[in-house]
């Protein structure tokens, strides 16, 4: 029997034959729900709350990582609860797959292109009833006579589009060539010979569109692997592809789907269509090689972790799923050893490694991070999944270079710039910058980042069902406004880190704040405080709420547990004394 899954706030609805996994479901539905461990109940990331259904009971893993009262809330972890019935299911913004910040700029190395592949303008004389010559052989005269080419050969695919183009533009084609074989045909005056480059990254895809000739990059653009959601780190990925046969399948057809989107996007910058893309390079990790060129991954998963090559591979790009000319080739360099793959050779190569002698060192963190030492004539590289230590996988803060993740903070006059936040993203939390506009905060959205300025503040109402994570904050904010202000609605901040709302009413009242505790949330009036010791009881965002109350504080304010910081925004003392604050990190 089938039923429906409606996931908000998104409102996609997935139609299901069968018992299923929520986390499946959000897969299948293209929800957009993080998978940092891959669907195995260890990293308590994929918190979702049941709105509408019966799942079964908690299983132990959720029991491990939520309390009792989340799981009374409906909270569940979606990789652990199975549905079979119609339901509804709330992806907070915690448990929301963010859009990623995709780097693609960098210092350009100079290229000659040496390759094979150009292309022709050709006339070809067109077919009488006198003159029945088949359409290859006309064109093979014609490369004869113009290019001086003898037998041309092309393939079954390039044969249909070599018909297509000679009778839609009277005859005169632009003929693409690797070599003497024939690899693509296009009507009328020749299109520049492209290339794309891409390295196939564990989290993103970095895409480049290459002029041929000249060996120029004409544009470039990132988006996340949507492998991603089976799991956050390479191991993860490979143990779906074992589990379940039918992943790797899937895992293969999704890099190649969204591989074929940014050609798509960057082709069109030239009014083109990745038809017009002669050859393709593709680098990255060994296992994201494996699992795009469909090479069963077993032995990579095991030690002693071993590539079934480490040659290169050229095949057709149509056998890998990707959008080019019929009969352009995909080229995989070598992996080198290990996780050790070919992005990692390629950074060599572009970093200049091998051409001299000198000692050198060079290091490229990513999801999987490799490093590599040159003495003399000899380099030594190694590789470590850096990704999961920095973006939460195994930690229990931690997020990847999306909206929201803090770049940089610039002081200019008597203004503070923060950049690397947008404010089309799908976080939550920006709200909290159009709740300190309410309460008269001087704030200017700029693209990418926000300019405030100093001013007065005025307590107003506001409802953090939304942001419960600014609760600390606001609290702080509400001590200096003026008159009354009311944070409202967000019970749930008493299920986080710690309880936040008898936390933040306690540590502030301990400081002098005329602060009152209610059911769902706190009412803080106009407060001067003072000096003294408060706890920050393990949680990052108490800690830095607390030390910005000890700014407005008459006195020293002390914050034990302020270690907590370290987890997720340990340049915090750092920034504030840029800004400066008198603070300061003790051991």
């Amino acid at each position: 029997m089938s039923f429906t899954i409606d996931f908000q706030p998104s409102g996609i609805r997935l139609l299901c034959d069968g018992p299923l996994a929520i986390a499946e479901a959000a897969r299948r539905a293209g929800a957009g729900l993080r998978s940092v461990c891959g669907g195995k109940g260890v990293c308590g990331k994929c918190l979702v709350r049941i709105e509408r259904g019966d799942p079964l009971p908690p299983s132990a893993a959720e029991r491990h990582h939520l309390s009792a009262e989340q799981l009374a809330g409906g909270w569940r972890l979606a990789c652990r609860v199975m549905v079979s019935a119609n339901a509804s299911v709330y992806i907070p913004p915690v448990s929301a797959l963010e859009v990623q910040v995709a780097q693609t700029e960098g210092a350009e190395v100079s290229v000659a292109p040496t390759g094979e592949v150009r292309i022709v303008p050709l006339a070809v004389a067109p077919p009488t009833l006198a003159d029945q010559v088949a359409d290859l052989e006309r064109v093979r005269a014609a490369l004869r006579r113009e290019q001086g080419i003898g037998e041309a050969r092309a393939g079954l695919a390039t044969l249909g589009a070599l018909r297509t183009a000679l009778r839609s533009s009277g005859w005169r084609v632009a003929i693409a060539l690797r070599g003497d074989e024939i690899i693509g045909a296009y009507p009328g005056a020749a299109p520049p010979p492209l290339g794309l480059a891409v390295d196939v990254g564990t989290t993103k895809l970095a895409c480049y569109l290459v002029d041929l000739q000249s060996g120029q990059t004409l544009a470039a653009t990132g988006v996340m692997n949507p492998q991603i959601a089976y799991g956050e780190d390479v191991m993860s990925r490979l143990e779906a592809a074992l589990v379940e046969p039918a992943k790797a399948t899937r895992l293969q057809q999704e890099v190649a789907q969204a591989i074929n989107g940014a050609a798509a996007e960057l082709t069109a910058t030239l009014g083109l269509m990745p038809e017009h893309l002669l050859d393709i390079c593709l680098v990255g990790n060994t296992a994201m090689h494996h699992l795009l060129a469909g090479l069963p991954v077993q032995p990579l998963a095991v030690s002693p972790f071993v590539a079934a090559l480490n040659s290169s591979l050229s095949v057709g790009a149509g056998q890998l799923g990707l959008r080019a000319a019929p009969g352009a080739q995909a080229y995989l360099p070598p992996p080198i050893a290990g996780f050790v793959g070919s992005d990692h050779l390629a950074f060599l190569l572009a970093a200049g490694f091998g051409r001299s002698e000198p000692v050198r060192l060079g290091i490229d963190i990513g999801t999987n991070t490799e490093i590599a030492l040159q003495t003399g004539a000899r380099i030594v590289s190694c590789s470590t999944a850096s990704g999961p230590a920095f973006e939460g996988a195994h930690i229990r803060h931690g997020m990847r270079a999306a909206p929201g993740a803090i770049e940089r903070v610039a002081i200019a006059g008597g203004e503070v710039v923060v950049q690397g936040l947008d404010m089309q993203d799908t976080q939550g939390d920006k709200a909290v910058v159009q709740m300190l506009q309410a309460m008269g905060a001087a704030i200017e959205i700029e693209p990418g980042a926000l300019r405030v300025r100093g001013g007065a503040l005025q307590g107003t109402e506001l409802d953090l069902n939304a942001t419960p994570d600014a609760l600390p904050a606001l609290a702080v904010a509400g001590c200096c406004a003026r008159g009354e202000t009311r944070l409202v609605n967000v019970a749930q901040a008493r299920i986080k880190e710690t309880d936040r709302i008898a936390v933040m009413c306690r540590e502030l009242s301990a400081l002098g704040a005329d602060i009152e505790e209610r059911p769902d949330g706190l009412i803080i009036r106009e407060s001067t405080l003072r000096g003294g010791t408060v706890h920050g009881h393990d949680d990052h965002r108490v800690v830095m709420a607390l030390a910005v109350a000890g700014l407005r504080a008459r006195a020293p304010v002390t914050i034990t547990g302020a270690e907590a910081v370290r987890i997720t925004f340990p340049t915090f003392p750092a920034l504030m004394r840029a800004l400066g604050a008198p603070i300061r990190l003790c051991d």
